[in-house]
């Protein structure tokens, strides 16, 4: 009799051919081996699907669903709606895992039935599967009731998440019109289910490429959704609890207003890298506005610096700040 996956990888993907390799072999590297792969091919036109017929051929654990193509959202919550086991993990396929990733995250998840979602840090690599300097804000992370830690911005990798399945049937599924932040709302949503554990070391390789969704997506649209998603999460029908944090209402709302603060400065930056150093500067007057303390924030003054150089060389105040991403 064949044994029950005890966890479930979603891996949603379009025209990721180029990755696929890397991502499953990292996968069935692991030192944890009772899974499942539940691949969603979101209507790719390479050679998806040729890759993952000689996997599935190879290793029955891994088992290849094609839908049209109706974006990184519906692709996982079609996944998600598939999984057998008592633990979910969601990965793209373009990024890849630590052998022991798996073994890590199941010991963490069985010693204590209070956290629902536990997750790790990623190292950056290239399209060739090259070490870069990573970023710090994919190191840091939190534990516990993390939901106002979560508002002020999403330090959550996509790539190491382990999900308790019995959780996920209570908040429904992905939502399109986040992308490409509907992880984040995702996140919040669960938030307010339970406890999240952080584990300090790196578990997973985040890759940088030219065909990152966020990399193509236009300044408006980040700001569209960066607050279509804390609208969703801090407004009435969100629902948030009564533990929410043990604050009371002003302190609850102060926590608000400096998330909507947080995020204007991160959209003010996005407008910068478009090379729209006025739009930027209005954002920047938002962020001030929701808190007048951004004044003494470093970040806050080198954007506002990033503005007025931006009129005499964009395009060097630009590059500048892309380097951050």
């Amino acid at each position: 009799m064949q044994t029950a996956p005890l966890i479930s990888i979603v891996i949603p993907s379009y025209n990721q051919a180029k990755y696929i390799a890397y991502n499953l072999d990292s996968i069935l590297a692991q030192t944890y081996s009772n899974f499942e792969v539940i691949f969603i091919d979101d209507g790719s036109k390479d050679n998806t699907a040729e890759i993952l017929k000689s996997y599935s051929e190879k290793d029955s654990r891994i088992k290849y669903f094609y839908q049209n193509n109706s974006e990184r959202a519906v692709a996982r919550s079609h996944g998600i709606s598939k999984a057998a086991g008592k633990y979910v993990c969601l990965v793209d396929s373009d990024d890849t895992w630590l052998p022991h990733k798996l073994e890590t995250q199941l010991a963490v998840m069985e010693n204590d039935p209070e956290i629902i979602l536990c997750y790790a840090p990623v190292n950056r690599i290239d399209p060739e599967n090259k070490p870069l300097k990573n970023a710090a804000r994919q190191q840091e992370g939190y534990s516990g009731l993390i939901y106002k830690h979560l508002l002020m911005r999403n330090f959550i990798p996509s790539v190491t998440p382990m999900i308790r399945a019995s959780v996920l049937k209570n908040i429904g599924e992905q939502v399109t019109d986040f992308i490409p932040y509907e992880d984040w709302d995702f996140w919040l949503r669960l938030s307010r289910c339970g406890k999240f554990h952080h584990i300090k070391e790196a578990l997973g390789n985040y890759r940088l490429h030219p065909q990152q969704s966020v990399k193509n997506v236009k300044a408006s649209r980040i700001e569209e959704v960066t607050i279509k998603v804390l609208d969703a999460n801090t407004q009435e029908n969100a629902e948030i609890g009564d533990w929410q944090l043990s604050l009371d209402e002003e302190d609850f709302k102060a926590s608000v207003r400096e998330a909507y603060s947080l995020a204007y400065l991160r959209i003010a930056y996005w407008y910068l890298v478009a090379g729209d150093s006025k739009t930027a500067q209005e954002k920047l007057k938002v962020s001030l506005s929701k808190n007048t303390l951004r004044l003494i924030d470093p970040r806050f003054a080198v954007l506002w610096l990033c503005c007025y150089l931006s009129s005499f060389n964009k395009e060097l105040v630009t590059k500048f700040l892309g380097g951050f991403h």
